[in-house]
């Protein structure tokens, strides 16, 4: 009986203590699905993070790689295009302002033409009811 009673005892001990293993485990595992989850979401950010740190030294080694240009165009080249510009914006200014005129003045003469014409329209309806009459 003593080996009956040990039994026991260890039993009761072991029971008691056995929701608290399974606590422990339960908390394991939860701390391992909530680990995965989160590097789920984080490790493609760090790959695109790192992607761009790679595309910027690429960039780099790039615009340290590019010489001078091929041609260099001198202050006086560059002072006679922006003179040139300046002209053509004015040249176009003026030529949209002529245009504008030129357009107003044809709808004028051609609003001018129709009322002209409606009023002949209607002389001819009024003599041609005074004959009907």
């Amino acid at each position: 009986m003593a080996t009956g009673s040990l039994v026991l005892e260890w039993w009761t001990w072991f029971q008691s203590l056995l929701w608290v293993i399974l606590i422990f485990i339960g908390l394991i595992i939860l701390y391992y699905i909530i680990k995965e989850i989160h590097d789920a979401k984080v490790t493609p950010r760090l790959a695109e993070i790192e992607l761009e740190k790679e595309k910027l030294q690429l960039m780099k080694l790039d615009y340290a790689h590019r010489g001078q240009p091929f041609f260099r165009v001198t202050p006086e080249k560059i002072e006679e295009i922006n003179t040139l510009d300046q002209e053509n914006i004015r040249l176009e200014a003026d030529i949209f302002a002529k245009q504008s005129a030129v357009d107003r003045r044809i709808q004028r003469l051609e609003n001018s033409v129709k009322s002209t014409k409606l009023d002949h329209m209607v002389e001819k309806i009024k003599e041609e009811e005074r004959k009907i009459r």
